[in-house]
Order: structure tokens, then C-alpha cells, then sequence
């Protein structure tokens, strides 16, 4: 190797390495970081909805079975971006920065479960081979996301959970609508993950493994 191509490479490999430090998620957020996330919340427009696109990925429908039609993996800086855009008149960036110092940095995976004409909110017993067919039909519990298995992984390597929660979807009210899907978020702590690619699994009960990867190494 020349001489000017080892200072070229010498001076090329440290802007590599800073590029990847300025995309790769921050734990904690500085003061700066959770102004601009905060400033780009309350767009409430096309740049704020551009700046979220990348933490949500859309899936293909399945050919059967429940549908995960959406997984989002949230990180400190867009769950700013997205509580200041939740928020409009009279939400200041001191109490942005106020709400963001009152809880730890965490991760959030958000699956979102849609039923479809063969996984719908009525659960035929004839779909289950220990019950008889003349039992008829039931409808499919509010909590039928437990039997949903999440996680996320890097390298391979299931990374442990701060919670798990769910919640049922209705297509109107609770009182007034139909139970369309479900919501499941697990919360990670953000210092047990790495700036690195991870992958948001989610295991269905009728077999199916769906997984989308996330390469936070290029998500703020």
C-alpha cells in the first residue's frame, strides 16, 4: 500500500466511524437532542411523520391466520419526537425535557395484531381438535395476545424485557365497537441493547414466526 493511499484510508476511516456515532441511538439523551426532538414534534407535518417512518415497518398480510401487520421499535429520541407531537398548544420544550427526565431510557417494541377472515374475533371450538364440533362458538378473549410470543434479539440473543403489556383494539368503543386485533409493547431497558441491527420477533398461535430487523446503528 502507497503512502497516499494509507493517509487517504487514515483520514476516510475516522468521518466512517464518526458518521455511524452521529446516527446510532443515544442513552441517554443530551439536553440539545431532546430540544430538536422535541422542536420536530411539534411540526405536526410531513418532517415529523418522515422522521418517525423509519422506526415503523409495514408487513405483508399472511395467507392465513392473524395478521401483524405493523412493528414499531421506539427509541429515547422518537419517543420524544412522538409525545411532542401528541401534544400541541401549550407543551414547552422545558416540560419535554422535564417528562423525558423522569423515566429511565428505554426501548419500546410495539406489535400490532389485526384479525382477518380466518383469525377473527370468534374463536370456533371447531378449530380446536380436542372439542367437539357441536359446541358452537365463543368469542375470543380481550387478553387472546398472551398466547402472541415477543421479543427482541441482536446477534442471535434474546434480550430480557422491563415489562410486557397488551391491550385489545375496537373498531369504535370498548362499549359500542368489535374487537378488531391488539397492541403488544415490550419495553427494554435501552442500555442492555446495542447500536446495532435488532430484530422484532413475534411468534403467532398458528406457527407463523414473523420478524423484522432494525439496524439502530442508522436510527437516532
Amino acid at each position: 500500500m502507497t503512502p497516499p493511499t494509507k493517509r487517504a484510508l487514515a483520514t476516510i476511516a475516522p468521518l466512517v466511524l464518526l458518521s455511524s456515532q452521529c446516527f446510532a441511538f443515544e442513552a441517554p439523551l443530551s439536553d440539545k437532542t431532546v430540544r430538536e426532538a422535541y422542536f420536530l414534534g411539534q411540526h405536526h407535518d410531513a418532517s415529523t411523520q418522515s422522521a418517525l417512518k423509519p422506526y415503523q415497518h409495514h408487513l405483508p398480510a399472511p395467507k392465513s391466520g392473524p395478521y401483524i401487520s405493523e412493528i414499531r421499535v421506539m427509541t429515547p429520541f422518537a419517543q420524544v419526537v412522538e409525545a411532542s407531537n401528541a401534544l400541541s398548544a401549550g407543551y414547552s420544550a422545558q416540560q419535554a425535557a422535564a417528562d423525558y427526565h423522569s423515566h429511565a431510557d428505554t426501548i419500546v417494541v410495539r406489535f400490532h395484531i389485526e384479525f382477518t377472515a380466518s383469525y377473527g374475533c370468534i374463536e370456533s371450538d371447531r378449530d380446536r381438535a380436542d372439542l367437539a364440533a357441536e359446541k358452537g362458538i365463543s368469542l375470543r378473549s380481550e387478553d387472546f395476545w398472551q398466547a402472541f410470543n415477543t421479543g427482541l434479539s441482536q446477534n442471535d440473543q434474546w434480550i430480557e424485557p422491563l415489562s410486557r403489556e397488551g391491550e385489545p383494539i375496537y373498531s369504535h368503543s370498548e362499549d359500542s365497537g368489535q374487537m378488531v386485533g391488539a397492541y403488544i409493547w415490550v419495553t427494554y431497558d435501552a442500555h442492555d441493547v446495542a447500536s446495532d441491527p435488532a430484530t422484532a420477533e413475534i411468534f403467532t398461535p398458528d406457527g407463523q414466526h414473523v420478524t423484522s430487523t432494525f439496524d439502530l446503528a442508522t436510527l437516532r
